[in-house]
């Protein structure tokens, strides 16, 4: 394939960024080249830019061929595909409202969903931290158990399969609806509000943001969002409920400015070197808001701070590097 051309992955891959169903290099997707092998997207390479000589082969003993790592979950692929003959294609994306259900257990489906996804209900993997065999056996467990070909792994995203990416894709935004829905009705969500977006040497800067770029250099950019959903944690501050969340912004943001997320008076804050990290940031945020407001309506818990702690870690010194090609 030349570099002109597009690999399905490459096209699905913007597909699922342009309906917000992944954000910055979070998520993956590959495709099945033969019985024990498949074509997966490399690590913290952004979509925008991937071009088919990106994408990485890998085999079911974990080799791969080419210069680029592939993705840290090349492993949940690979069980996929060994439990499932049927699977030509796999996604694994961070859509915000079935993330959010993810913290909750097995949900009902209509019927109209349930005949596409092969189950009754919409299964919940137990928890186990991004890249690990505990994961993986959780969704394998999850797949046994009710035959789904979508799966939610809890506090952390969703994982479909089938035969055709553009019928995937669908499958998720459809999914995306029926969970918005079970969303607002649990908790009755409000997520409008307005957003102003500000680079340092802007001009007319608001002094809330010139205070943020006066203690904190490293920021480039700065967006506000004075949205109900955000500003309810002003005063509790916003424990990490996904892993993203603990990723980007860490165990937890508050009113103080050690981390990309700062509550305002009238607004949350979000910090990158560029707009397109602090629109990722804010991204991520929103949706683990809205995994906090499901994890009051149900009863569960913040990710252990041990967890996020480690995630944090790893973001910082691994996948951020990746990000500016380093």
């Amino acid at each position: 394939m030349t570099e002109t051309e597009t690999d399905p992955l490459i096209a699905t891959a913007r597909e699922l960024l342009s309906a917000r169903l992944v954000a910055r290099t979070w998520g993956n997707l590959s495709r099945r080249l033969s019985p024990e092998s498949y074509l997966i997207t490399p690590s913290g390479r952004d979509y925008t830019e991937m071009a088919p000589n990106d994408l990485v082969e890998v085999t079911f003993d974990g080799d791969w061929i080419g210069d680029l790592k592939p993705s840290g979950e090349r492993g949940l692929h690979t069980t996929v595909y060994r439990e499932r003959g049927d699977a030509k294609f796999i996604i694994h994306t961070h859509q915000p409202y079935a993330s959010a259900l993810s913290l909750g257990g097995d949900l009902d489906l209509p019927s109209d969903l349930a005949a596409r996804v092969g189950s009754s209900v919409l299964p919940v993997a137990e928890y186990g931290l991004p890249s690990t065999r505990k994961l993986h056996q959780a969704v394998a467990d999850a797949m046994w158990h009710t035959g789904s070909r979508a799966i939610l792994m809890r506090a952390h995203g969703a994982v479909l399969f089938g035969e055709d990416p553009e019928e995937l894709v669908d499958l998720a935004q459809s999914l995306e609806v029926f969970c918005a829905e079970v969303v607002t009705d649990l908790t009755g969500a409000e997520t409008c509000g307005s957003v102003r977006r500000f680079v340092r040497d802007g001009f007319g800067l608001p002094p809330q943001v010139v205070h943020i770029f006066m203690r904190r250099e490293d920021a480039g950019a700065v967006i506000g969002d004075d949205s109900p959903l955000l500003l309810e944690f002003r005063e509790t501050g916003l424990s990490a409920y996904l892993d993203d969340y603990a990723q980007l912004i860490g165990l937890r943001a508050g009113k103080t400015f050690g981390t990309n997320l700062i509550f305002g008076c009238k607004a949350a804050y979000f910090l990158g070197a560029d707009l397109a990290e602090a629109e990722a940031a804010r991204e991520v945020s929103r949706k683990n808001a809205l995994a906090a407001k499901v994890a009051a309506s149900l009863g569960a818990s913040p990710l252990p701070r041990l967890d996020s702690t480690i995630m944090r870690a790893v973001y910082r010194w691994k996948y951020s590097k990746l990000k500016d090609g380093g």
